[in-house]
């Protein structure tokens, strides 16, 4: 998706809103160099450094256990399957041509499915070779988009074939059990999100929060379903995934749309109300494409691009800096710059027509990575916002391995996430 930004009219007294853009645009002139002379030498010394340190050994594991099958992890004290990691560690690995350990990994996690719960569908979101871990949260929806980029790399969907109805039933499992009465669908609290502390999740009382980030995933779900099975000739399914998709995309538009702030916003479901907290899930739909060009122009330029909220030195801020619970130091989802939210948000910015910033996030990420590798002959969870220093658990990979390709894929518009036919 490349949808353009609106333009603005001309001959009118701008806006507060206008004014900032204007600010914006300055600031983007002044603040963000050129990428093309140095995308070259950052991509290999990142490469570089990735095989002095062997970044990806260790991260492929050998059957053990209640898992069958060689299973992605993240290195170091890591030894548990997890979820949306597997997803982004494959989307990495699939520029070395590695997709079976992806495809190996979507196996294990439903080996379990309909096997050890009376609700159809549910897995957790985290499976040791000694036990089902992360009970009772439910493995988040990114198993369809893995078996659809595994397919993708190998070249073939084949191996999916036996596994096509549990795929299927992990999906119904949202639809039956985690679905509001507006129709959206729920988080059962911030761990299972993978965004452990967002203080926009509720984790007390569980299970009411209805979250930006997850209709986004569940969109990209039944998008990647829909493709997966007309590759498989299940039309009718295709087709009824395919408006599934389309349904939900419209319904977020509609009605996670806060005017007010110019974002998307969580809900409550207990009141219908929006969660009036500016986190970094808020601006998923970028990446998803989801947002329309005048909603994503609007918080681009407002939110995304703002030094007073998510723009820092150093990436994306996971919370806006201006609120109360912003904390840089050790808010761990609460200010700390993760690689996984600038690769989103670079792809945000790239699908909506903002390449300069995508470039210079690429870079900002890259020397991020880059500068922790020579210091410590590791990578960390996040980072501190505005100095770059470790803020999280050491010599952790997972979607940190996205870092290598991020410059490349920022400068030719490139996104091994997306999803198209194939």
């Amino acid at each position: 998706m490349n949808a353009q930004p609106t333009k603005q009219r001309k001959h009118r007294r701008p806006s507060e809103g206008a004014c900032l853009r204007i600010s914006l645009a300055f600031f983007s002139l002044i603040f963000l160099a050129p990428t093309s002379a140095i995308s070259a030498n950052a991509r290999q010394n990142l490469s570089e450094l990735f095989r002095t340190y062997g970044v990806k050994q260790g991260i492929i594991k050998p059957p053990k256990g209640l898992l069958s099958y060689p299973y992605l992890v993240p290195s170091g004290p890591y030894y548990q399957l997890f979820d949306w990691d597997t997803y982004f560690m494959g989307v990495a690995l699939s520029y070395d041509g590695v997709g079976k350990p992806l495809a190996d990994s979507v196996k294990d996690f439903l080996s379990f499915v309909d096997q050890n719960a009376d609700a159809r569908g549910y897995v957790p979101r985290e499976i040791a070779p000694d036990g089902l871990w992360a009970l009772p949260e439910m493995c988040k929806p990114f198993l369809a988009q893995a078996a659809y980029r595994a397919s993708l790399t190998m070249g073939s969907a084949g191996w999916l074939r036996p596994w096509y109805d549990k795929l299927a039933d992990t999906l119904a499992f949202w639809e039956n059990t985690r679905r509001a009465p507006d129709g959206f669908f729920l988080w059962f609290n911030g761990v299972e999100s993978g965004v452990d502390n967002n203080p926009a999740v509720s984790n007390h009382p569980a299970e009411v929060t209805e979250g930006v980030d997850l209709q986004c995933y569940l969109y990209r779900e039944y998008l990647a379903m829909a493709l997966l099975a007309k590759k498989l000739g299940h039309r009718e399914d295709a087709a009824r995934y395919a408006h599934q998709a389309e349904a939900l995309r419209q319904k977020i538009r509609d009605q996670m749309w806060s005017r007010t702030e110019g974002m998307f916003l969580n809900i409550d479901s207990r009141t219908g109300k929006f969660i009036r907290i500016r986190t970094w899930t808020d601006l998923v739909p970028l990446w998803a494409g989801v947002a329309t060009p005048a909603q994503a122009h609007r918080m681009i330029e407002e939110h995304v691009l703002n030094q007073k909220e998510f723009w820092a030195k150093y990436g994306i801020r996971t919370l806006a800096a201006d609120e109360p619970l912003y904390d840089p130091h050790h808010g761990y989802w609460r200010g700390p710059v993760w690689v996984i939210s600038n690769y989103l948000i670079m792809h945000g910015l790239m699908n909506y027509g903002y390449p300069q910033q995508a470039q210079e996030l690429a870079r900002r990420t890259q020397e991020l990575l880059s500068r922790d590798l020579r210091q410590s002959g590791g990578m960390n969870e996040c980072y501190n916002p505005d100095d770059g220093s470790p803020v999280g658990a050491s010599h952790f990979v997972s979607w940190d391995l996205l870092g290598e390709h991020m410059l490349k894929e920022a400068d030719e518009n490139l996104d091994p996430t997306a999803l198209k036919p194939f």
